[in-house]
């Protein structure tokens, strides 16, 4: 599901012309290498708790920013921002769960 959000978030950036494509995305939004999402494609892997984290304060700023503008245009994409924030803070959230609730790490082992 993670992978799922940061392909919107992508997407819904190069609409709102943030970013011109993948590689600027994961530089300047992930934190990350330029070739950070393929190379979770073909290796099949979930991002890092990092770039989702580095995403979601990133969304948040821009999003809190863009709230305040005299321009309509801009309080709708500070909308748009404000809800990939809550999803990448619930993506984030998801995988450190999944991360404690092992049964080893809550003292069952």
């Amino acid at each position: 599901m993670t992978k799922m959000v940061l392909e919107e978030i992508k997407r819904t950036l190069m609409q709102a012309n943030a970013v011109k494509g993948e590689q600027e995305f994961c530089v300047a939004w992930l934190g990350k290498n330029a070739s950070y999402m393929r190379t979770l494609r073909f290796q099949n892997l979930q991002p890092s708790a990092d770039a989702l984290a580095t995403c979601a304060s990133k969304l948040n700023y821009y999003g809190a920013r863009l709230e305040n503008s005299k321009d309509e245009a801009h309080r709708v994409w500070a909308e748009r921002f404000s809800a990939l924030h809550e999803k990448c803070a619930a993506a984030l959230n998801e995988q450190a769960e999944a991360k404690w609730r092992v049964a080893e790490r809550m003292g069952a082992a």
